[in-house]
């Protein structure tokens, strides 16, 4: 009988580490690749690119996740059958408080779950929370190392990109700090399935100062800023750097 191969990452057992960073991007995630001591293509298809490699001696790898929860689910589930175990979503946010600045850090430890996707797994009441232990060394190691300010509270995720400021200041006055797309699913899954995950972001605009990302919109034919490029090497770095600390410990 043959091995079996997930349908859309085209990944098998043995492909991947217990240790799974997960951009949006597939851009981004060569970018965290070639941060890695050594990484290698395993598959790409469709918005999912997949490395695998080395960081201070521990197996990790990097997976796309493309844009939104429906598509986060899907590469979350075909990690979790092939191998992974603690999933660490690097990305991008828009601020929704003002004073938080371009670009700063942002370390979640839960998530307001107006995706559609994980309302299909279990009742809307059911929490969206990082793994305790997860969210600490992400923030710890992002005060340690950034030279940027780091925030952490609650974000929005958001299906819709495009939404009414209005709505989702509505979030704001409730006291969430920012919004993104794919963290109440990775942080539902995770809890449902009995592993670990987390997020790490890096504010990208803010949308009650008028400089969202909808809004500016992009720069010379590039989706960020050299600023904000500069922003997510530092959080990957981060990222890795948590893996390092987690490695034996969780």
């Amino acid at each position: 009988m043959n091995e079996y191969i997930t349908p859309h990452l085209l990944l098998k057992k043995g492909d991947i580490g217990e240790y799974v960073l997960l951009p949006g991007d597939p851009k981004r995630a060569k970018l965290i690749a070639e941060i890695m001591d050594e990484s290698k293509l395993i598959s790409a298809n469709r918005e999912f690119l997949v490395y695998t490699g080395k960081y201070g001696g521990i197996t990790v790898s990097v997976a796309s996740t493309g844009i939104g929860g429906p598509s986060a689910a899907i590469a979350f589930e075909e990690l979790l059958m092939v191998g992974a175990r603690v999933f660490i979503r690097v990305g991008t946010c828009g601020a929704l408080r003002k004073g938080i600045e371009v670009p700063s850090i942002i370390i979640p430890y839960a998530a307001v779950r107006m995706d559609g996707v994980t309302k299909r797994y279990v009742d809307p009441e059911f929490p969206a929370v990082a793994t305790p232990e997860i969210y600490l060394v992400l923030k710890e190691e992002a005060e340690k190392q950034s030279k940027l300010k780091v925030y952490s509270g609650i974000v929005v995720s958001d299906d819709a990109f495009y939404v009414e400021k209005e709505k989702m200041m509505y979030w704001a006055n409730k006291g969430a700090i920012a919004i993104e797309m794919e963290s109440s699913t990775i942080f539902t899954l995770a809890q449902l399935k009995g592993v670990k995950a987390g997020t790490i972001l890096v504010v990208d605009g803010n949308i009650p100062e008028g400089t969202g990302k909808a809004v500016k919109g992009g720069f010379r034919g590039r989706e960020y800023s050299e600023e904000i490029a500069e922003a997510i090497k530092l959080e990957a770095k981060i990222a890795l750097e948590a893996v390092k600390r987690m490695h034996g410990n969780y």
